[in-house]
């Protein structure tokens, strides 16, 4: 869970360091895994915004032991929500020194919203930050591009009602 946090903070400000709307946006497209392996998000243009959603969990099942959902939500309307498919990213839009800005992370593990900024170090590694009030006083790691795609929420949910859930990726095929 403290992944998903993380992941999501860190993913959501991918965006940032985009040195243009086009280019950045193509860039930051796909599959991103967080520096632990828990979490990986995929990220996708939303009009002229960034916008990213769970795309797998390492660990993906909740307290009832089905597909993990959105329990820690402080609305109790969206408690019930799966979070694998969730849009934890939203609003991120490209400012005039290129970077990515504006938006909000959502946090499932923690239930909370948090603001965040990202550094492209190259075409598979994104340092991201994620902080609340302060960028000083935020979290940073290094996300990685993912080279394969991972089973739809709907197909991870099938395999752990079947028990055939797995974490190894490598018959995932491949992304780009």
């Amino acid at each position: 869970m403290r992944a998903i946090a993380l992941l999501v903070s860190v993913l959501a400000t991918v965006f940032v360091a985009a040195p243009a709307w086009s280019q950045g946006a193509e860039r930051l497209k796909g599959y991103w895994i967080d520096s632990h392996g828990e979490v990986i998000l995929q990220f996708g243009a939303c009009g002229r915004e960034l916008c990213g959603r769970v795309a797998w969990l390492q660990k993906p099942r909740g307290p009832d032991l089905g597909p993990l959902r959105d329990f820690r939500n402080p609305n109790e309307k969206l408690r019930n929500r799966f979070v694998c498919g969730l849009t934890v990213v939203t609003g991120f839009k490209r400012q005039p020194d290129g970077t990515w800005a504006d938006g909000n992370v959502y946090v499932p593990d923690h239930g909370m919203n948090f603001s965040g900024y990202a550094e492209v170090l190259g075409p598979t590694k994104v340092k991201v930050t994620g902080y609340v009030l302060l960028p000083m006083f935020g979290t940073s790691e290094v996300w990685t591009r993912m080279p394969r795609t991972p089973p739809s929420c709907e197909e991870q949910a099938k395999m752990i009602a079947d028990g055939t859930w797995s974490t190894d990726t490598s018959a995932w095929p491949s992304s780009r």
